[in-house]
């Protein structure tokens, strides 16, 4: 393409042909042309490829930050920067006007990942959980699985005697419907993944006493295919949290009568009356904003394995991540005691250091004349309650058999 054509091509064509140019998964085509319709054609598509430079890719990505999260903010950039390379690469501009633009931060804003404590988990929002649904929330909490994972799960994948999952298999929805694809979306997401004992039990009792078809899903819905994220979330998931107490309450405050409360979008308390306990709860959980999410639980069970010490590597083995600076920098948080747990991890050390012996010359046994006595016993020369303890031969050393010790408190991260 000639320079002048070059100059006159405008974004919103050049994005008509890279689209053309792509071969992705349905779900990601779905995204990439949710943001593009979202905030790059509006901004983008009539200004030509040479005009947009760095300054208005700044202001641009400024005035996004005044009103979306900074996380969705550098996905819009990301994906304007990735345009924008191909038009390098086409030789149709020089230089990326993305490169060094900043994403402003929000931190007052930015949403924090959630976890629940185990004590939590078993105490309150599993027994809240419709008892037909208790496999595929032990799944999340107990496996790591991701949504996609747990709905896309077949019976073969599951060896009960050797308590293990294996993993490949996912649901993926877009607007058509939803697919089976059997592989994830990176190599790591195969992977063989321990289940604790309450996973074993809970699937064991969905199996029954038959032997279901292989290919079957564990968590099929009524027709037997792979339930959606949509339906689960306000069916089951969000009346949970509400039972549970993590999203709002309700509670009989006389006979016949319900009170729902729940948190709008301000963080404001909203009540509201019922005759019945189960409007109560459908009502606050249609209202209330927030709450845990479904793939909390896999945060949470992260978050539990590496703060009781399990191997940065081999929880992102399980975890099915690819670098293990995934597993510490995205799943994994301060939790509310660090300081307790710093402080244990050294209960069992002492600074208080026993002197050895100072050896002495078996064939010289005088006793040290005056002078000697002054020599040794002078400050100065630190050697009175130092050399005794740090000097060489004079040190006990630290015994550190207490390393590790967030082992010993059991209990990991805090209530959400």
């Amino acid at each position: 393409m000639a320079t002048l054509d070059a100059g006159r091509l405008r974004f919103g064509e050049f994005v008509t042909r890279w689209l053309a140019g792509r071969s992705v998964e349905a779900r990601t085509a779905e995204r990439t042309e949710s943001m593009l319709q979202a905030q790059q054609l509006p901004q983008w598509a009539d200004w030509t490829l040479t005009r947009i430079d760095h300054l208005a890719v700044q202001e641009w990505v400024s005035k996004l930050g005044r009103t979306l999260a900074p996380s969705t903010t550098a996905k819009h950039l990301g994906m304007l920067s990735m345009i924008m390379q191909t038009a390098i690469r086409a030789r149709l501009i020089r230089v990326n006007p993305c490169e060094g633009v900043r994403v402003p931060r929000n931190r007052t804003g930015e949403a924090r990942p959630a976890t629940i404590s185990r004590a939590a988990f078993f105490g309150r929002l599993l027994p809240a959980v419709p008892a037909e649904h208790r496999g595929i929330v032990c799944a999340a909490a107990g496996a790591g699985l991701r949504w996609g994972e747990c709905a896309g799960l077949p019976w073969d994948a599951v060896d009960l005697g050797r308590g293990l999952l294996h993993v490949a298999q996912v649901a993926v929805e877009t607007h058509g419907g939803i697919v089976l694809r059997a592989y994830p979306e990176s190599r790591a997401g195969v992977r063989a993944v321990p289940m604790p004992p309450f996973l074993v039990d809970e699937l064991r009792h969905r199996r029954g006493a038959g032997s279901p078809d292989c290919r079957a899903l564990v968590f099929a819905d009524r027709d037997g295919g792979p339930q959606r994220r949509s339906n689960f979330r306000r069916r089951v998931w969000l009346p949970s949290l509400v039972r549970a107490g993590l999203l709002g309450r309700v509670a009989e405050v006389a006979p016949g009568r319900w009170l729902a409360t729940w948190p709008d979008r301000d963080g404001r308390e909203r009540p509201a009356e019922f005759t019945m306990e189960a409007e109560a709860v459908a009502h606050a959980a249609a209202s209330a904003v927030g709450g845990l999410r479904f793939h909390d639980l896999r945060h949470s069970y992260i978050t539990w394995l590496v703060t009781d010490g399990v191997p940065v590597n081999v929880v992102r083995r399980v975890a099915g991540h690819e670098e293990a600076s995934t597993t510490l920098d995205r799943y994994t948080h301060t939790p509310e005691d660090y300081a307790d747990r710093v402080r244990l991890t050294f209960a069992d050390d002492s600074l208080t250091f026993r002197p050895s012996p100072r050896p002495v010359d078996p064939g010289y046994m005088a006793s040290p004349g005056p002078e000697e006595d002054r020599e040794r016993d002078d400050p100065r020369r630190g050697e009175t309650g130092v050399v005794g303890r740090f000097g060489s031969g004079g040190v006990e050393p630290n015994r550190l058999s207490g390393y590790g010790g967030c082992n010993r408190r059991g209990s990991a991260s805090h209530d959400t």
